[in-house]
Parts: C-alpha cells; sequence; structure tokens
C-alpha cells in the first residue's frame, strides 16, 4: 500500500468531499497542513485567512449551509477556544463544520507531562482542547501518530457528513508530516437507517388529523434545506394544495414567489394577516421547523392539532414517534394524502388571505428614518442577485418581511443568535456562491464585535454591502428586560427614574462607521433620511464591484413593528416593581 503524509490525507479525503475552501486563522502548529495544500499546483482547495477565529468561525458556518460542509483552521489553545463561539453556534443550527486544530508536538507535549515546561497556548492539560469540543460537535479525535490518522480521519468527517454537525480533528504539529497509508477506497458516507415503518405511521396520524380538521397549513423549517429536501416538499405542497409558511430559520428554503405560500410565521411577530392565516388553520403541520423563541416570538404552538417533525422525532397531538427519516415522512405523507385526494377541497383556506410579505409595510414618513422605513424601501431595492444576510436582534425582525423569490438567499443564525455573525458571514456566503452580491443588516452592537471582517470582503475584493443600523445602543437587551423606552406615547413614567430611560450599559460608544472603509478599504456612506438612502442605493448600484459600508441612522428608541407587540406587557425588571400599571 502507498504512503503519504498525514496533511496529504486529510487534503484527499476532504477534496473527495467536494470541499474547495478552508477557512481560518492560520498558525504553526497548524501551518504544516495549510503548506501541504499550496505546496501542491493540483489542489482544489484554496485557503482563505480571517481577521480573527470568530469572524473565521461565522464565515465557515454560512458557507457550510450553501455548500454542504465547511473546514475552518485554527492553532491550539488561542486559536480554538476563540473558534469554539462560532462553532457552538454550527452544532445548534445544525450546519456540518471540521474544526481542525493543530497542537504541539509529541516532544513538547512529553516536556509538559514531565517537566512541567509549557508550550506555547498550553493549558497543562493535553485533553483541554478536546473536551471543550466534545459539547459542541458529534465527534472528535485527536491524532497523535501517522498510524492512526486514517480512520480517526475518516470517523470524524463520516460523523460529520451523516449527522450534518460540526466534527473536531486535532493533529500533533509533528504528525502532519508523518506517514500513513493513503486511501485505498472512497470514503464511506453512512447515513443513518432511520425507521420507515415509524415515518408510515405517522404519516397516516398526520394524514387523519388533516381529514378530520378543516384549513390546514404546513409550517415549513430550516431542517427542509440542510437535509436537502426542498424537492420533495414542493412536491408535496403542490400535489396536495395545501398553502404553507415557514419559520424564520426557514426563510426562503424555497421561492416566496410560490402561490401557495403564505408569509413567515414567527408567533406574535408574524404580520397581521400571517398571524391571521396560520392561527385559524384547523391542523399546523410543522415540516422542519423547530420550536425556538425567535421562531415563534412567545407563540405557544403546542395544541391537539398541531404535527411537529423535528429532530428525527414527530409529533402528532400527544402522540410521539421517534427515530423517523424527515425525508420518509414528507414521502409517505404525500402518498398518504393522496390517496384521500377527493376530500382535498376542504384543505383550501380563504384565497382573500394574501401573501404578507409580497405588499410593502405601511409606515409613517418622518425627518428620521425609521427601521420600517428602511426595510419597506429595500424590499423594493434588493433582487434576486442578492443574497441577504442578517444579524440578530431588531435587523432580523425588521427583515423577515423582505422577499425572497430566490431559494436560500436568507441567511441569519436565528437560533443560536451571537451578534456579529452577519458580517464575517457574508464572506462565507460569497466564497459558496460568488454571482450573488450579499447585503448585510446589522446592528451597530453586533457590528462592533466583528467589523474586522470588512477588511477581509475588501481583500478577496468582494462586493459586498454593509447597512450598519445605528440607534447607538444594545436595543434588544434594552427591550428583554425593560421595554418601557420604547413605548412612545404610551410610555410609563415610573418613580424610579432608571425604568424610564435606556440602561447605560446599553449605550454604546457612537463610531463614525462610514470612516472605517477609509482603514479597511471599500466606500462609505451615511444616511439620515430617506432621501439619503435612495442617494446611496443609487450609488451601490452605480459600484457593481466595490464593497461598502453604509452607516443608516436610526431614532434611538425606534423599534420594527414587528417586535411591538412585547411592549403590550411588562419587561422582566418592570416585573419587580410595584408602579406596573400598563393594560
Amino acid at each position: 500500500m502507498s504512503k503519504i503524509t498525514v496533511a496529504k490525507y486529510l487534503q484527499l479525503r476532504l477534496e473527495e468531499l467536494g470541499l474547495d475552501t478552508v477557512f481560518g486563522v492560520a498558525g504553526n502548529y497548524s501551518a504544516p497542513f495549510l503548506n501541504t495544500i499550496i505546496e501542491d499546483p493540483k489542489a482544489k482547495i484554496k485557503i482563505i485567512g480571517n481577521t480573527n477565529e470568530i469572524n473565521a468561525g461565522h464565515c465557515v458556518d454560512a458557507y457550510a449551509r450553501l455548500k454542504g460542509i465547511g473546514a475552518v483552521g485554527v492553532t491550539y489553545g488561542v486559536g480554538a477556544f476563540s473558534v469554539l463561539n462560532p462553532v457552538a453556534g454550527s452544532y445548534v443550527e445544525h450546519n456540518p463544520v471540521l474544526v481542525i486544530n493543530g497542537a504541539p508536538t509529541n516532544a513538547e507535549q512529553s516536556k509538559n507531562l514531565g517537566e512541567g515546561l509549557m508550550a506555547s497556548h498550553m493549558t497543562g492539560d493535553m485533553y483541554s482542547n478536546i473536551n471543550v469540543f466534545r459539547n459542541v460537535t458529534v465527534a472528535a479525535e485527536q491524532v497523535t501518530g501517522g498510524g492512526e490518522a486514517p480512520y480517526k480521519i475518516d470517523a470524524v468527517l463520516n460523523a460529520m457528513v451523516s449527522y450534518g454537525r460540526p466534527v473536531y480533528l486535532e493533529v500533533f504539529e509533528d504528525v502532519w508530516r508523518s506517514e500513513c497509508d493513503a486511501p485505498d477506497r472512497p470514503i464511506t458516507r453512512k447515513h443513518s437507517d432511520q425507521c420507515v415503518s415509524i415515518a408510515k405511521s405517522a404519516a397516516v396520524a398526520a394524514a387523519d388529523l388533516i381529514e378530520a380538521k378543516d384549513k390546514p397549513i404546513f409550517w415549513a423549517g430550516v431542517e427542509i434545506q440542510r437535509k436537502g429536501l426542498q424537492k420533495k416538499f414542493l412536491q408535496l405542497v403542490e400535489d396536495t394544495g395545501i398553502e404553507f409558511t415557514t419559520s424564520i430559520m426557514g426563510k426562503s428554503i424555497v421561492s416566496e414567489d410560490h402561490p401557495l405560500f403564505k408569509g413567515v410565521f414567527n408567533g406574535n411577530a408574524s404580520p397581521g394577516d400571517v398571524y391571521e392565516r396560520f392561527t385559524k388553520a384547523g391542523s399546523k403541520i410543522g415540516i422542519g421547523a423547530w420550536t425556538t423563541g425567535k421562531n415563534l416570538g412567545g407563540f405557544n404552538i403546542w395544541d391537539d392539532n398541531t404535527v411537529l417533525s423535528n429532530h428525527s422525532g414527530i409529533r402528532v397531538g400527544a402522540k410521539f414517534y421517534a427515530n423517523m427519516s424527515l425525508g420518509a415522512f414528507v414521502d409517505a405523507l404525500r402518498e398518504e394524502l393522496m390517496k384521500r385526494k377527493e376530500k382535498f377541497k376542504k384543505f383550501s383556506m380563504d384565497a382573500a388571505i394574501s401573501n404578507g410579505l409580497k405588499k410593502s409595510i405601511q409606515v409613517q414618513t418622518s425627518d428620521e428614518l425609521t427601521y420600517d422605513q428602511f426595510f419597506t424601501k429595500m424590499n423594493s431595492f434588493i433582487t434576486a442577485s442578492n443574497t441577504v444576510v442578517v444579524d440578530a436582534g431588531f435587523p432580523l425582525l425588521g427583515a423577515q418581511g423582505l422577499h425572497r423569490g430566490k431559494p436560500n438567499t436568507f441567511i441569519a443564525q436565528a437560533n443560536w443568535l451571537s451578534i456579529g455573525y452577519s458580517v464575517p458571514a457574508a464572506i462565507g456566503v460569497k466564497c459558496a456562491d460568488p454571482n450573488q452580491r450579499v447585503l448585510v443588516f446589522v446592528g451597530d452592537g453586533a457590528f462592533q464585535e466583528t467589523c474586522q471582517a470588512v477588511s477581509t470582503q475588501h481583500h478577496l475584493k468582494h462586493n459586498t454591502v454593509v447597512f450598519v443600523l445605528d440607534n447607538k445602543i444594545y436595543g434588544i437587551e434594552q427591550m428583554l428586560v425593560n421595554p418601557n423606552p420604547f413605548r412612545g406615547k404610551d410610555k410609563i413614567d415610573y418613580p424610579q427614574e432608571d425604568l424610564n430611560k435606556v440602561y447605560p450599559y446599553n449605550d454604546l460608544n457612537n463610531w463614525k462607521y462610514a470612516k472605517l472603509t477609509d482603514a479597511f478599504g471599500g466606500i462609505g456612506l451615511e444616511v439620515k433620511t430617506e432621501n439619503d438612502l435612495d442617494i446611496a442605493l443609487q450609488q451601490i448600484d452605480k459600484y457593481p464591484n466595490d464593497n461598502f459600508i453604509v452607516h443608516v441612522h436610526i431614532p434611538k428608541t425606534d423599534i420594527p413593528n414587528s417586535i411591538k407587540y412585547r411592549t403590550k406587557k411588562a419587561g422582566e425588571d418592570e416585573t419587580l416593581n410595584p408602579d406596573w400599571s400598563l393594560c
């Protein structure tokens, strides 16, 4: 059997899986792997450096959403622990990412154990890195010698493909150049064989519920995209004629131009007509939709008329079916419903219910630019050639009404909600789909976390546009604990003055965001009014190959209409105050 280096083995296996990009921050412990790639003139993988490991992690997460897998390379300790937060996000949101961590050599590990001499970035525990990542991966391996490398590498890659979630591979620095057996057969891509008979039983129960109730609706979620089931889902919809909504995490998994699409259902944060359509449905059939706080906006979806199929299980009312393939369930449900096709006439809701995304939000104009004014304007600006990447907080809630006719063009970390995700994620999106121009909507607090990613965008000659929505505070954090400052004319005048204004720890330093392009590269613009925004959008169209930072001023206590429901009830701090009296 022929021999190759461990670094070459990993390169070949990643290329076999179709990977074409490794993101990360170089370090000496992982340099032999990176050098193996750049020394190979036939390498199918390119290496893209990032300004820090957090940015690299968010970048690869977005890339993996669109390409199917991703890889990020870091160095021991300081690099690995920095990328932990983004990897946790990939774990929670089911994105297949490989973490490649270079570690100190065997000799350095021995000196640490025997003499207490710690090399760079060591904690003193040779398992400190891998033990941390075991909590946010589905497989983690430490490679200490060439002989064990092939089966350990194959094991983590197989787990990544099978479960669609992150894995971790740690390789000692001196092992990268060690010899191991070359691959002698294709990598095994084993997928879990979940019980088809259970899926069929669940489908019969779901069809019985649909038949017994009037006006069903599908609630499509992110698992449809993660598991590549878009075509199957659309076939189910079109053959049955049942209308559908998506969750905010599942937004744009299929085209929102579809005639049976009725909007994004986000619980209490939904548009009024979408909320009415969903709540009046006789049965609600969740397919791959997750019940998270951001998906539901405080809405309780559980009742006897609900079906939820996700996380390898399905709940039909009070019944639960475990170990189920979502794809098998979609197939079985379609087959079962087609047997009952004569009863489909009662499945359709009143045609007067409209798709809430296809009409502009009616907002009052003012000298200052509000969230709703901004996103209404953006809805008429964005096209199918744009992919939208949205950060957590008010931007996500404001952007949920943006119409997306092209599938997979709305990216948001809507479950893990690490602020700052969007700006580096835009790099991953652009690398995965170079023909798209990425538009980023990010709050000022989130932008301050990861703004260096704009430097990478410029370095890579991306034409990304970053809209920084600057309200000068951590708005969503204030809203969660005390929404009183956002109530406008309904604001309560508390004797305790702190409850009447934004808490000082939520105030942000006021940056001149448009000036950052002087350092990072690109074009900076500043927007204060709707007319300013019109001019800025003209400039963006005029320079289609340039990257932009657009500084958008938003009033400090303005909020998107979709979250105003939160001002109607007490915040966490208000419930502790005896003067709380809001009706």
